[in-house]
């Protein structure tokens, strides 16, 4: 009976924790980190009997002795703005994690668990949709507080921005809205009789798509269009592709200047000129540094000490001494992790996750299934951080508390639907084979 209740008790601050979560970090850290802990106390399996875990463990040692060496001994590359403690506090956006994608599995070891998650994904973000309008329609900015300001709600002026929410900027709402996407489409593909679940469908489906539209995030426009024919399947490409064509050729006639006249005029009337905008000449030519070239840079930066890093937050130090520029990060999540940590803890854990994103896809796009709203839910899971971690290899969002934490938790689904499907595969071998002797 006690560890029901305690498991009960898991399950209800999970669930918490994730509705807080977009909208509230601090009490959806501490609804989620109470499920942790609950989750390790009841998880069925021993840390070190999980492979994945045996590798982010191997990944979390690398990364302390990298801090540890960067820590004691800083490079003689960095000026004396360098903060060595930097080295060690950047281990908090890993090492948290790893247990964290452990200590949550309890929740979401099942298709029904993880299908609900993925409703309270949903509904957590429903105050952001209605701050999101309020700051983009309204200029609703704040700051609004409660709990007697130990909660402070502040949104930027849209001025020259898309719509940011509570967030930084745009990217980081934009990352958030193409997380929670896929799980909306799948959503609006269930099969069901109920008039509420049908109107909340559409009504998610086409608020979060739009809010992620607004954020004029082209990361996240892209995860948003990518993400339908992910879930969908082939039955969608008869209309998709020729939608995807007729965006081209809109944006096309929208920006080149070779094609100006008055059908231009008039598409640049009716679309927002902070959306076309994203796409014109002008804006890649105003830019002081194109991404490409950061991307070089950071490169570079990185085979300075390919075995041990430069510490964390020293990207952008070398980069403001070379190129008399400040960018807070290399906008590639491997090469960041490569320039704090070194070489070996980043490509161990890029190929941690390529092979469970491998895996995964090859069962869950491949195989028959015989409840299909459950497959359309597997499809999302996988499709909302398969795109994700593509948009980091262009941009880094990973560092907002938030979207670190619902990727993990994302990662963890997807690691568990690997399991269940792999001994379900193996069941089946077996009572076929029990069947045949027989």
């Amino acid at each position: 009976m006690h560890k029901y209740s305690l498991k009960r008790v898991g399950k209800i601050s999970f669930y918490l924790g994730i509705f807080f979560l977009p909208s509230t970090l601090f009490l959806g850290a501490i609804f989620l980190l109470i499920s942790a802990t609950i989750g390790t106390l009841i998880n069925k399996r021993e840390y070190f009997s999980d492979n994945w875990n045996k590798s982010f463990f191997v990944c979390g040692v690398l990364i302390i002795i990298s801090s540890l060496k960067n820590f004691f001994f800083t490079s003689s590359l960095l000026t004396n703005e360098f903060d060595p403690k930097l080295s060690l506090i950047g281990t908090l956006n890993w090492l948290p994690f790893f247990w964290l994608f452990w200590g949550l599995q309890p929740y979401l070891d099942s298709k029904e668990k993880r299908k609900n998650t993925s409703i309270f994904f949903i509904a957590g973000t429903f105050p952001l949709i209605v701050s999101g309008f309020g700051q983009y329609f309204f200029n609703w900015t704040g700051p609004f507080e409660a709990l007697n300001g130990l909660i402070i709600w502040y949104q930027r002026p849209i001025q020259a921005h898309g719509l940011t929410g509570p967030f930084n900027n745009q990217n980081y709402a934009g990352s958030w809205f193409s997380l929670v996407f896929p799980f909306c489409v799948a959503l609006f593909l269930k099969q069901t009789k109920n008039i509420f679940i049908r109107i909340s469908s559409i009504f998610f489906l086409f608020s979060i798509g739009t809010a992620g539209i607004l954020t004029n995030s082209r990361n996240a426009w892209a995860s948003l269009i990518s993400s339908i024919p992910l879930i969908i399947g082939t039955n969608c490409l008869s209309w998709f592709v020729p939608l995807i064509i007729t965006i081209i050729t809109v944006v096309s006639l929208t920006v080149f200047q070779p094609l100006s006249g008055g059908l231009q005029d008039l598409l640049r009337d009716l679309i927002p000129q902070k959306i076309w905008l994203e796409f014109a000449e002008t804006r890649i030519s105003n830019l002081d540094i194109t991404r490409i070239e950061i991307l070089f840079s950071a490169y570079r930066i990185s085979t300075l000490n390919p075995i041990f890093g430069l510490g964390a937050g020293s990207f952008p130090i070398i980069f403001e001494f070379q190129k008399n520029l400040w960018k807070g990060h290399p906008h590639n999540i491997i090469l960041e992790l490569a320039i704090s940590f070194g070489y070996p803890a980043a490509l161990l854990f890029l190929s941690t996750i390529s092979i469970l994103f491998i895996k995964s896809a090859k069962i869950i796009f491949t195989k028959k299934h015989k409840n299909v709203d459950f497959v359309f839910f597997e499809r999302a899971w996988w499709s909302s951080i398969f795109l994700f971690f593509m948009t980091q290899l262009f941009d880094v969002q990973y560092f907002d508390g938030r979207i670190s934490v619902v990727a993990w938790i994302i990662l963890s689904g997807l690691k568990l639907m690997l399991e269940e499907k792999i001994y379900s595969n193996k069941q089946a071998i077996l009572s076929n084979t029990t069947t045949k002797n027989i």
